[in-house]
């Protein structure tokens, strides 16, 4: 986009932030800024921010089913609002199809597929898929990416940039959330979500991870597949949503729930590689009976240690150990404030008292990782960006198990997957491969440790070390002597123009007068001046409540 398109868009920005009630974010009385900052409590503020990010356009859209799983940073009644956005959009022409895959496979589309569905299986604002045969007779379903979508993400994503960047200067001192980082972990899932080639090796990976089990992971046709384009095995099969759970027999009910619940937690206990949007229409029950996954874009990576620090955490949980529950919080990379390490703890305690004459069973994982992260975000914990997708991945399994199968212990169905990681730990061989990643870790600060202390003494030799003091609250300060300032500087140029009217006024001995009046016209000009000049004064003092 050019310098004129991108002023003209954040234009459209602004007109709609201040259309459903976030023109504060732009305005330069710092008191209506602190004003409107305080409406982030409102009720109506869910409500407010979907329908503006909903109006704001595709790439906003995306960012608010992003911010949808960040439970960690919003209130449980602005999640449900921004969970209503919707992906879906008018369908490309057929044309504008063909032409994308003709120009990324390099060939006809009546050379590359025997049938090329013109009917679309489903459409969203990066892509959508249609059905086609091959020319051998296998059945495909085919991915095609919006010409615009590349070029309209990147612009709104150098936009988002720079209104984060002003939301954080103008309000990071009042939000516990920091928009910019929150930005940047949207744009490298956005940018992640336009490479088909990235979704590819996610299949693949998935594939390989489920190789021998009841999961089906459609194969992908390398050949068939580029950026823009991807081409994967159509699965034939019911979507979970259409699946009427009074039709089946006990048994089957228990068994497709066990399944698809099975999966996700041998994703985040196993593999440390999860689908990150595991909902009813990612979800196919094929005609043998198995699972089968689909739509490959959003996924979450855990290493070993974190995997090991979430079953630590489940078992500390099943168990009621509030110190271990925290201790596995901390393991997991959450960080908070040292000083209320006791009150989170005691928090922690008394959730899991409420929970205490309640079986496993009788507790939905939902409730208690919606209630911990609830104490996580009233303490102010810092939490990694995967845990909240993790979270919404695990609870989404839940609801989906339970859907079908309401007598469904999620519970039980995890614990062996953690207890499984856990004992695996204790394996010599595993300790031994501890000790050995430890080993090389410590050796490895040793072989630092001269450096870095030869570094620190030439800097300080040189006179080069630096030492930085971050003063809180000084930023306030910084603003109420800037206001301060511009008030001195308002009421002096208004004083100057009032005395310099009255000198003029009381030694001209000629020039224009102002009829009726006798007083010289650029003596009266200066008076009115200055008479309005104080009246804004004034009314700006009265306004900030400071006489």
């Amino acid at each position: 986009m050019t310098r004129a398109e991108n002023l003209a868009r954040f234009s459209q920005i602004g007109r709609v932030l201040a259309r459903h009630g976030f023109g504060f974010v732009f305005d330069v009385r710092r008191s209506r800024r602190q004003r409107g900052a305080e409406e982030v409590l409102a009720p109506s503020f869910g409500v407010r921010l979907r329908r503006a990010l909903d109006d704001l356009g595709p790439t906003f859209v995306k960012f608010g089913q992003m911010l949808s799983t960040r439970s960690d940073l919003l209130p449980e009644r602005v999640l449900q609002e921004l969970r209503k956005l919707q992906d879906e959009v008018a369908p490309m022409p057929l044309e504008t199809v063909r032409r994308v895959i003709e120009y990324e496979l390099g060939a006809p589309v009546e050379k590359l597929f025997a049938h090329f569905d013109p009917q679309p299986l489903g459409s969203a604002s990066i892509g959508q898929v249609h059905r086609a045969v091959l020319p051998g007779g296998e059945a495909v379903a085919v991915k095609v990416q919006r010409p615009e979508a590349a070029p309209r993400v990147e612009a709104d994503l150098e936009l988002m940039n720079r209104l984060a960047a002003l939301i954080n200067r103008r309000f990071g001192d009042r939000l516990f959330i920091d928009v910019e980082r929150l930005v940047l972990e949207f744009e490298d899932v956005i940018r992640r979500e336009l490479d088909y080639e990235t979704e590819a090796l996610n299949a693949e990976r998935f594939a390989a991870n489920f190789a021998g089990t009841p999961v089906v992971i459609p194969g992908v046709y390398r050949e068939l597949s580029t950026r823009r384009v991807l081409t994967l095995e159509y699965v034939e099969g019911r979507k979970f949503y259409s699946i009427n759970p009074l039709l089946l027999e006990p048994e089957e009910r228990r068994r497709i729930a066990t399944m698809g619940a099975e999966a996700i937690f041998q994703m985040a206990f196993e593999h440390g590689f999860f689908h990150g949007d595991p909902h009813p229409a990612n979800l196919i029950l094929t005609p043998e009976g198995n699972l089968a996954l689909l739509d490959f874009g959003m996924v979450g990576y855990m290493s070993r240690g974190e995997m090991e620090a979430l079953s630590n955490l489940f078992i500390a949980v099943i168990q009621r150990d509030a110190p271990a529950v925290v201790r596995g919080l901390e393991r997991l990379g959450l960080t908070y404030d040292v000083e209320v390490r006791s009150e989170l703890v005691q928090e922690v305690r008394e959730f899991l008292f409420k929970y205490s004459g309640l079986s496993v069973g009788e507790v939905t994982l939902g409730d208690a990782l919606g209630e911990i992260i609830g104490v996580a975000r009233r303490y102010r914990v810092r939490v990694p960006p995967v845990y909240p997708l993790l979270t919404k991945a695990l609870i989404t399994a839940e609801g989906l198990a339970r859907s079908i199968d309401p007598s469904l212990n999620v519970y039980e169905v995890a614990r062996p997957f953690a207890d499984r990681l856990l004992w695996d730990r204790l394996r010599p061989e595993a300790l031994a491969e501890q000790l050995q990643e430890r080993s090389l870790e410590y050796a490895r600060y040793l072989e630092d440790y001269p450096e870095q202390i030869r570094q620190f003494l030439k800097e300080l030799e040189d006179g080069e070390l630096e030492v930085r003091f971050n003063h809180e609250g000084l930023d306030d300060l910084i603003g109420e002597v800037d206001i301060l300032a511009n008030r001195l500087v308002f009421a002096v140029v208004t004083g100057a123009l009032l005395i310099g009217s009255a000198v003029i006024g009381g030694f001209a001995t000629g020039g224009p007068q102002v009829p009726y009046l006798g007083v010289p016209v650029v003596s009266f000009v200066g008076f009115t001046l200055a008479s309005v000049l104080a009246a804004i004064l004034m009314v700006v003092i009265f306004r900030g409540g400071r006489l």
